[in-house]
């Protein structure tokens, strides 16, 4: 399982997401291993100097093709003075529709997704896509994001944002038409929904939406950070977690990373001084 995060504010675009990646190894004498590995790459700089960002959540790689083989591809596409964003985003769907067309046939569960952020030349304008293979058919999808999306796990997140989790008002209103003095309210659905609504929007801890570049930052990694806390605890193996990277690009420059692993990461195991800070 991957968490993943893009951010988009009028002065850049913030990119994060954990290295946790899971591995189903099948062995002869039983059902299989799942195997997490914590040291893997998904937010990506797109080509050198760029001023375009990615993150990957979902599938490890698409067949054997590997995010990173995927990203350089898109990077000898992109023309850095005239592709826009949305330019971008159409080249690597170009890439990805063959690769998930094939990996859908062979894998039923098969997704992936990215976010690709940056800003458009002339007018230094920033723009992020979400570009994710559906489930069912193996089609790409490409869509604009208008302020932030959050994959892989985002519930432990809203938990603390809103106020609740955000899978208790269904459960809470399937509970209650189970019981048959409930179940003859007419309209009891709306009803419910419209009295939760008004009880929980007070508990939101909702505040202005273009935040500084920083303060996007800092919220990109605490929905990493809880949700990789928040899984830590959990019974059963953590399928998140790993060093957090978050990196940024801003209007007035090109992509910049916040917290990015060295190649020495899986040596050290550890965090303490495996972060390279790029000024």
């Amino acid at each position: 399982m991957t968490i993943a995060a893009a951010y988009l504010v009028s002065e850049g675009v913030v990119l994060g997401a954990d290295s946790a990646s899971s591995v189903f190894m099948p062995t002869p004498a039983g059902p299989g291993v799942l195997q997490v590995l914590h040291h893997a790459q998904k937010v990506f700089q797109v080509g050198e100097k760029s001023r375009f960002g990615v993150c990957s959540w979902g599938a490890g790689s698409i067949g054997n093709i590997s995010h990173r083989s995927i990203i350089a591809q898109l990077a000898d596409k992109i023309d850095d003075k005239a592709t826009t964003v949305e330019q971008a985003a159409n080249e690597l769907c170009s890439l990805v529709k063959p690769l998930a067309s094939v990996a859908s046939k062979t894998m039923s569960d098969f997704f992936v997704g990215y976010n690709l952020g940056g800003w458009n030349p002339s007018s230094h304008e920033p723009e992020c896509f979400r570009v994710e293979v559906n489930k069912s058919d193996g089609k790409v999808i490409k869509q604009q994001l208008g302020l932030c999306s959050f994959s892989g796990m985002p519930q432990f997140f809203a938990r603390v944002f809103r106020g609740y989790d955000p899978r208790l008002m269904q459960n809470l209103i399937n509970n209650l038409k189970a019981l048959p003095e409930v179940s003859a309210i007419e309209g009891f659905d709306e009803k419910y929904e419209k009295a939760f609504e008004m009880a929980s929007r007070p508990l939101a801890a909702e505040g202005f939406k273009d935040l500084p570049i920083r303060e996007a930052i800092d919220f990109v990694y605490s929905y990493l950070h809880i949700t990789v806390k928040a899984t830590k605890f959990m019974f059963g193996a953590p399928l998140c977690g790993g060093p957090i990277e978050v990196g940024f690009i801003s209007t007035d420059r090109r992509f910049r990373w916040v917290r990015h692993k060295l190649f020495s990461t899986a040596i050290l195991e550890q965090e303490g001084g495996e972060f390279d800070e790029e000024k």
